[in-house]
């Protein structure tokens, strides 16, 4: 029998002060959380009925679109068959899987009435754009769960229940993919019934189309950013086949980032609104901020086969599509709403403490998620071996 076993890296001491600061940060959001619960929004953050959806909902936006990786990346094994991106898949589903987590605990800390969280289970209206984004990022955590439980199961040295889960993710991955773009897509449909409410910069009937491309292209680099992160962070070198896969991240990034570039350009032509998004007043400002950061400089970045050849290059352009998206997000949520003249809106401190609260913790538990659990290659052929 092969003694080989797992073998977790030890933290460096500046790893273990972030591991400290990760756990304060944790702690300062919970109880700050609970505070909010207890006494209510009035009280504990800036909202009003000019700005019904702050800090909180933009990150739930930002997230749901960071999370895109999961799908997009189930989308690629299973549908397209490119088996090679299993060596990533783990750590990409991890990521997934505590995005849409963070995400329900957003909502429920953002609900006038966080009582009743589950009404929208019990009491059906299924002509509300909202109705269907609640059912479907419950249904595809759920997914995520099923498709992240044989990870666990391995690392409880429980082969066998992982094998009979594993068994249906053909089924599971095809449910998962195809939530992932109804919800994705209805984001946008959501403002669709705000016309008078967006900006003409932002509001198209075009959005659910325009919401759904952006979750591939933010997913693709999702891809890429989980798993150069996870190696860095755990010490792990990337292996050439590794740095294969995510290569042809940033070459499909091209395209999808193209496509949507060409229809957000055509849309404000046929609209003719390409005035305005040179008129450099502020919502053209944040307007051409995330196309620039967040398109236009990903296309060419990537289009280099210096930068897909690069781990720098490859981290660089994939934060630089990130902070594209979550712009174009909070551009959606706060930037481009039309508001009652002379309302404004900045975030209370204890919104902020819960954001930062509820990111750390995502942080944390995804560390030590991929210290302790087999997510790597590395790790699965030990755990392989010590069965044996």
């Amino acid at each position: 029998m092969a003694t080989t076993a797992m073998k977790t890296k030890r933290p460096s001491l500046t790893g273990l002060i972030t591991l400290g600061i990760l756990g304060s940060l944790t702690l300062l959001g919970v109880g700050t959380g609970i505070y909010r619960l207890l006494t209510g929004l009035g009280t504990t953050t800036n909202l009003s009925d000019a700005y019904p959806w702050g800090l909180w909902i933009d990150f739930d936006f930002a997230l749901i679109a960071f999370s895109g990786g999961a799908f997009t990346l189930c989308a690629l094994i299973v549908i397209f068959n490119q088996r090679r991106c299993e060596a990533v898949e783990r750590l990409v589903v991890l990521t997934g899987w505590l995005g849409y987590v963070l995400v329900l605990v957003l909502l429920l800390v953002d609900l006038g009435r966080p009582d009743r969280f589950y009404h929208f289970i019990m009491y059906f209206n299924h002509h509300s754009p909202l109705f269907e984004v609640c059912w479907c990022i419950l249904l595809y955590t759920i997914v995520l769960t099923l498709e992240f439980a044989p990870v666990v199961f391995e690392g409880l040295r429980k082969p066998k229940t992982a094998h009979a889960i594993h068994r249906f993710a053909v089924p599971i991955a095809i449910i998962g993919v195809t939530l992932s773009m109804m919800h994705q897509s209805t984001l946008g449909t959501l403002y669709l019934a705000m016309p008078t409410k967006l900006h003409t910069l932002w509001h198209s009937a075009m959005l659910p189309l325009f919401f759904l491309i952006s979750s591939v292209g933010m997913g693709l680099s999702t891809v890429v950013l989980a798993t150069l992160v996870g190696h860095r962070a755990l010490g792990h070198k990337i292996s050439g086949e590794t740095m294969s896969v995510l290569d042809s991240m940033g070459k499909a990034s091209i395209f999808v980032w193209g496509i949507y570039l060409l229809l957000k350009l055509e849309d404000l032509l046929m609209a003719g609104q390409l005035g305005e998004a040179f008129a450099f007043d502020t919502q053209s400002v944040w307007f051409l901020a995330e196309l620039v950061i967040g398109v236009l400089l990903p296309i060419i970045l990537y289009a280099q086969p210096w930068v897909r050849k690069s781990q720098g290059g490859l981290l660089g352009t994939a934060l630089l599509t990130t902070l594209g998206t979550v712009l174009n997000r909070f551009n959606t949520v706060l930037v481009g709403q039309k508001v009652v003249e002379g309302a404004s809106y900045t975030p209370h401190w204890m919104e902020i403490a819960v954001q930062v609260g509820v990111l750390a913790a995502g942080i944390l538990a995804w560390y030590l998620a991929a210290s302790f659990l087999p997510i790597f290659l590395r790790d699965r052929l030990a755990l392989q071996s010590l069965q044996e």
